[in-house]
């Protein structure tokens, strides 16, 4: 149990690190464990198994803000279900003081052979029972336990049908099937359409799949057919299947957003050589994905010196909020090197699978050439590409179009990254847009582009349309809504010896 007081702080941090990275939701608990809500005794349960939920909506104990997560089913949410009913919660009655009265009587026979006397004894005793002093309705609820939970665990529970059970009633192609966490029809491995997918998104497991027998040429299985193969990001519902009010029925998104959003979607086939770094939230119960980097080899990344030391980094995802830790491609950083406080080579701690070897597809950076470099005014289109930045909360891709500055644009700019040799290695752009396009994505959230900030890369569009790599955002230290800003060139022999000597050590 964790107490407050002097081993408070002990205690959070150990629950702290306890959640670092994989929590589900507010908790992570298993069906029956009981909830550390502090308003009400509950038990982690389904939400269709909780019965006491509707009465504590309707006399306004809970809200459907204060009702707590503690994880998922592969059919629905998991929430801390209360134990006791809003409307018959159990009360201890005060009765009238009562006076029991019990009479025993006892008799007793003397016999001689002259005469016969008879004695009876008669005997009452009266027993008074004095209410206890009443200090309130529930005064005995603090030596109340969980005793129906305790009840309930010692029923025997019904019989899962395994991969090997004959429990099923009718098992030929093509009739109805209940597994345990799904129900189906029988159908051959090849025929199911939906179990390829769930067990590579993880919603199922290969011994969750029940079988329904023996077929001649392959197994026939409990296909699943009511779990929904939804992308992620699709809102199925409202939050705990209860109707918003009408005020929030009537509001719609923000074309603002879904525009975002889409575009982000469409630029993502054109950047697989891009990866968003991820750094812990300030809670330390999850990250923010708020700096970029390009795919230099294999095992190495480059980005800006100054994301500092991020965890690790993901790639293939277009809107960093819908990141999955169970199916996107993650992978563990062990080591950083840094160029003149400019450029940080980041060390992974295995390869990366490149192109089809993952559901990323990852490929490596094109670098642009010497003579695409001297020809930056007319052989195609500048652009500053990275994940935006919000408020702590992550953010979709993006693209700016970036225009050449000359060199004194950008001579009072600041350095406090302390970047060695500023301007000799450097370009100076601003965006084409101007403020407008600094501004944020939409009315509904606080992701801006933020491109000096963020380590945006620095693209060159083709004239056929393909890109190439020409530089980082310099770590000056400017501000989100700089106007100017310098890019790190890669193509500087010095930078090219600092790779060369790292890949040997």
């Amino acid at each position: 149990m964790l107490r407050r007081g002097e081993s408070g702080f002990v205690s959070a941090l150990i629950l702290s690190s306890l959640c670092l990275g994989f929590c589900r939701g507010y908790y992570s608990l298993e069906v029956g464990d009981p909830c550390p809500t502090a308003s009400y005794r509950s038990r982690c349960q389904a939400l269709d198994d909780c019965e006491t939920l509707s009465s504590h909506l309707q006399v306004g104990r809970l809200t459907i803000q204060t009702v707590v997560n503690c994880g998922f089913t592969s059919r629905s949410e998991k929430i801390c279900c209360p134990v006791e009913d809003a409307i018959n919660l159990p009360r201890i009655d005060s009765t009238d003081p009562s006076t029991t009265t019990s009479t025993s009587t006892s008799s007793t026979t003397t016999s001689t052979s002259t005469s016969t006397s008879t004695t009876t004894t008669t005997t009452t005793t009266t027993t008074t029972t004095t209410p206890a002093p009443d200090n309130g309705d529930d005064w005995l609820s603090i030596f109340k336990t969980d005793l129906e939970y305790v009840q309930a665990s010692t029923t025997p529970a019904p019989l899962r049908p395994t991969r090997d059970s004959d429990t099923l009633r009718d098992n030929s192609v093509g009739a109805e099937c209940i597994a345990p966490l799904y129900e189906g029809q029988c159908l051959g491995v090849s025929a199911c359409p939906s179990v390829d997918t769930l067990l590579r998104q993880g919603r199922l497991r290969d011994d969750d799949i029940t079988t329904c027998r023996d077929g001649t040429h392959e197994e026939i299985i409990c296909c699943p057919l009511n779990l929904p193969l939804e992308p992620r990001g699709t809102k199925l519902g409202t939050r705990l299947g209860v109707p918003q009010d009408s005020s929030e029925a009537k509001s719609q998104p923000d074309p603002q957003e879904a525009a975002a959003i889409a575009r982000a979607d469409a630029l993502l086939p054109h950047y697989r050589h891009l990866a968003a770094l991820a750094h812990p939230n300030a809670a330390f119960d999850g990250h923010l994905h708020h700096c970029s980097a390009l795919v230099l080899t294999p095992q190495l990344l480059l980005s800006a010196a100054g994301c500092q030391r991020p965890s690790h980094a993901v790639f293939g995802v277009a809107d960093m909020r819908d990141v999955d830790v169970d199916e996107d491609y993650l992978a563990d950083i062990v080591r950083l090197a840094q160029f003149r406080n400019d450029l940080a080579l980041i060390r992974l701690q295995d390869p990366l699978r490149l192109g089809r070897e993952s559901s990323a597809n990852v490929s490596l950076a094109p670098i642009c050439s010497q003579f695409e470099l001297a020809r930056l005014q007319v052989s195609g289109s500048l652009v500053a590409v990275a994940w935006g930045k919000g408020e702590a909360t992550d953010c979709p891709l993006y693209e700016l179009p970036m225009q050449l500055r000359p060199s004194w644009a950008c001579e009072d700019l600041p350095n406090y990254g302390g970047v060695k040799e500023l301007g000799g290695l450097h370009i100076c752009l601003s965006p084409e847009g101007g403020e407008l396009a600094l501004q944020r994505f939409s009315n509904d959230s606080t992701c801006a582009p933020c491109p000096s900030v963020v380590s945006s890369v620095l693209h060159l569009v083709r004239p056929g349309g393909s890109r190439c790599v020409l530089g980082i955002a310099t770590p000056t230290g400017v501000d989100c809504d700089a106007r100017e800003m310098y890019f790190t060139s890669l193509l500087s022999s010095q930078f090219r010896r600092f790779v060369e000597q790292e890949q040997r050590d």
